[in-house]
């Protein structure tokens, strides 16, 4: 990792493992599940602004802006079909060889990337507690792969990380290929 800009060090080609942890009612994940090829992972900064203006010439002037809200979110693509990964593209609970539909319409969850990029720096990005989403259609029949589409929005978490309650992004100085995982 190079800290300093300009450096071709820092241009970065994306690659990693995305894994996810299940909160159990106010209590964040113990595990994590490496939730497979995950072929697109994105995230955004989200914030709410308001705006004063002068009134005090003909033209009305911009003066200030103050953040009232701010937060993130994620938006991400799985594309095996997991039971594990079913169940929280339909928000359901798995019994068996079965995935109950709407069944965990209110269930939360972590997530942690650990990147493994060809070229450019890796972090490890670590998402306390986020509220998963259909983001779109899962083809059950097609002439391309099966993709599940997600979204999360992040929520605060500032029982368990009050010095950053949404989330950490930490550079690392070496790859990680390997993840310990659970059965879904």
């Amino acid at each position: 990792m190079n800290d300093s800009s300009p450096s071709v060090a820092n241009y970065q080609l994306g690659r990693g493992i995305l894994s996810i942890g299940e909160w159990v009612g106010t209590t964040p994940p113990v595990a994590y599940t490496d939730v497979g090829n995950c072929p697109k992972f994105e995230f955004e900064v989200t914030e709410e602004l308001l705006d004063h203006f002068s009134a005090r010439a003909g033209t009305r002037t911009k003066d200030k802006t103050v953040i009232l809200e701010t937060g993130y979110k994620l938006s991400f693509e799985l594309d095996e079909v997991s039971r594990f990964n079913l169940a929280m593209f339909i928000k359901g609970t798995i019994v068996g060889n079965t995935v109950l539909a709407n069944t965990q319409l209110t269930k939360e969850y972590a997530i942690k990337f650990i990147s493994d990029n060809p070229a450019g720096p890796n972090e490890k990005w670590e998402f306390w507690r986020c509220k998963l989403s259909p983001a779109g259609a899962f083809g059950l029949i097609s002439d391309e792969w099966s993709k599940m589409s997600f979204e999360a929005e992040g929520l605060a978490d500032a029982a368990n990380h009050a010095s950053s309650p949404y989330f950490t992004t930490t550079f690392e100085t070496t790859t990680t290929t390997t993840t310990t995982t659970t059965a879904a």
